[in-house]
């Protein structure tokens, strides 16, 4: 399958990456959080304007993952988050249609050169505690758990996660 990669930057791309994240989050997380959790996520986290913010605020950058030049996925990623050595890859989702064709492994290559590119030493991500098939993923890719952690995410949630990095590895 042909993968692109694309960036997201306008109101439009925006706003398909939104509706791509509530068709996948819905898909991944309903029977595992319970409905009101995943929509209450998305609207917190993955909305037009919460993305907008992420990416002029805490300078997330956001890609389309493209499949045949279909929409099939999205990452998003901080580079230094918080002043750390580390990108901070905070969204990886891909469609059902979409795995098992090496659109994961694009998306990691190109995170992945995004930390060395700007010299960071680690690659740092949260995963759900009962996401296993994405912790197995992440563990194949070199990631190792170093915690975990329970946030409160308001609205009588939280997010129960562990959290892994990994090294980045010299080119």
């Amino acid at each position: 399958m042909n993968i692109e990669l694309k960036p997201v930057n306008t109101p439009e791309e925006i706003g398909l990456l939104c509706r791509l994240a509530k068709e996948a989050w819905e898909q991944a997380y309903s029977e595992l959080l319970g409905l009101k959790q995943v929509e209450y996520m998305v609207e917190k986290f993955l909305s037009p304007p919460a993305v907008r913010e992420q990416m002029d605020k805490e300078g997330y950058i956001y890609y389309m993952i493209y499949g045949e030049g279909e929409p099939g996925g999205f990452t998003g990623f901080a580079p230094g988050y918080g002043g750390r050595d580390e990108l901070f890859l905070s969204k990886l989702y891909l469609l059902p249609h979409m795995k098992g064709t090496g659109a994961a492994r694009a998306a990691f290559k190109l995170i992945e050169h995004e930390a060395r590119s700007r010299s960071l030493s680690r690659i740092r991500l949260t995963v759900n505690k009962g996401n296993t098939h994405a912790k197995e993923v992440y563990e194949h890719w070199g990631f190792e758990t170093v915690e975990s952690t329970v946030t409160d995410i308001g609205g009588g949630f939280v997010m129960d996660d562990y959290v892994m990095e990994r090294r980045v590895r010299n080119a």
